[in-house]
């Protein structure tokens, strides 16, 4: 296959797949939106238009429903599903998708953390060998990570030929990870913001996003991205890790039980429509923040300590080493929180090597997700600020937290690879 000329988007009512498909449409490619009405894809089309601010995507872009997929897809040169994050769903549409769609076309799903194998199981072999999943981050038109699973049949030219397409046309930030539930960046990034909702039990909402805030290398606090993504999502990504990996930190996977009564009440977070989820708005359109013994809301406390607003201070001023050193020595019980998730942020990525990426990779697979799909610190990066491997593995060993093999053994080999590190903290 030389060239992508026409592709089919399934799913394009949805957020992932309208927004997905989009970015395929801003690289002049003709685009197919199906959805179960042809009104349901032209809103798909409209948020596309949207995420480009420009009304000629409209001209390679054609509304159809799926009553129609039959006589489109034998034309279609890749089938980009981006449909409902459920197995049964996914197969449904394969099963059709595999009887009329030509060979040598690619078929891509984006989920965001599904088994590849599975869902390609009982296929037959020209669609295993053209199987992958493409996972853009959200929205992709700002988050440039496609995380590449490819299917095992797929050969090495299909592979070369999709990842250049990919880098070349679509200008995605290619990260290959290996087929494990959550895939690199989900598995890592969901640690993080799950085990800040279990903390949040204890220390309170308002204060575990304070302490987790932006100045500690991400572009949202943890609480706050949760309310983004949706806890029905959430609970979806962590329930599939939970379910079927072990690994040194899964405990810190499983929900805590208030999550689930919020989700069972409609507390989603900001799709909620009034509902809220850990943050809201009152009637005057000012911020409340969840109680999570009574889950009502109550008005944001505004909540400061004089260490952290020295430290962002620092940081606006491009004064990081400074603000790392505050970081790592303060005392108190509110800053062993804040090294706690750090170093085990750190720990968690280097841990992965060659379990959710390839070995040969390094940590730089990992980097590169959490970097352009989370807009997080990359591991690497805090490695450097920190001090180095050795200065990094002494810190984690006082938080009680697992020293990885890989951060001290291979450092040269996995020395930050991500240029400019100080944007990811920000002083405000």
């Amino acid at each position: 296959m030389q060239k992508i000329k026409k592709i089919a988007v399934l799913g394009a009512s949805g957020n992932m797949g309208s927004l997905s498909g989009g970015i395929f449409a801003q690289a002049g490619i003709q685009c197919v939106y199906f959805a179960r009405s042809v009104e349901k894809a032209q809103a798909g089309i409209d948020a596309a238009v949207g995420q480009a601010r420009s009304d000629v995507l409209r001209d390679v872009i054609t509304p159809r429903s799926y009553d129609d997929l039959e006589k489109e897809i034998p034309d279609c040169d890749w089938i980009f599903e981006g449909l409902a994050e459920d197995m049964n769903i996914k197969n449904e549409f394969f099963s059709r998708i595999e009887k009329v769609r030509k060979k040598g076309s690619i078929v891509s799903t984006v989920s965001s953390g599904l088994s590849i194998r599975a869902m390609a199981e009982g296929r037959d072999p020209d669609f295993q060998a053209h199987f992958m999943g493409t996972h853009f981050y959200n929205p992709p038109g700002k988050l440039l990570a496609n995380e590449l699973i490819f299917h095992p049949n797929v050969s090495k030219d299909v592979r070369k030929f999709v990842t250049k397409f990919c880098d070349e046309v679509l200008g995605r930030a290619n990260i290959v990870t290996h087929d494990v539930p959550a895939f690199a960046g989900n598995r890592i990034g969901f640690q993080f913001l799950n085990e800040a909702a279990l903390y949040a039990e204890k220390y309170g909402v308002e204060k575990i996003d304070y302490l987790l805030g932006p100045y500690t290398g991400r572009a949202m606090p943890p609480l706050a991205t949760i309310d983004l993504v949706g806890l029905d999502v959430h609970k979806a990504i962590v329930e599939n890790v939970y379910a079927n990996v072990k690994d040194e930190r899964i405990e810190t996977y499983k929900m805590p039980a208030y999550m689930h009564t919020m989700i069972e009440r409609g507390m989603l977070g900001r799709k909620a429509r009034g509902a809220g989820g850990f943050f809201n708005r009152d009637e005057n359109k000012n911020k409340t923040v969840l109680d999570i013994s009574t889950l009502s809301f109550k008005p944001a406390e505004k909540y400061k300590l004089d260490w952290v607003e020295k430290v962002k201070g620092l940081i606006y001023d491009g004064l990081y080493s400074a603000a790392v050193d505050i970081i790592k020595n303060e005392p108190g019980e509110e800053a062993a929180i804040v090294r706690h998730f750090i170093l085990g942020y750190v720990s968690y990525s280097y841990a992965r090597i060659g379990e959710v990426t390839p070995l040969e990779d390094g940590i730089h697979g990992i980097d590169r997700v959490m970097s352009s799909g989370f807009s997080w610190m990359p591991a690497s990066g805090w490695v450097q600020l920190l001090g180095g491997g050795e200065e990094t593995a002494k810190l984690m060993v006082k938080e009680k937290l697992p020293v990885p093999a890989e951060l001290t053994k291979n450092e040269k080999k996995n020395k930050c690879q991500i240029p400019d590190i100080s944007r990811f903290l920000i002083g405000r």
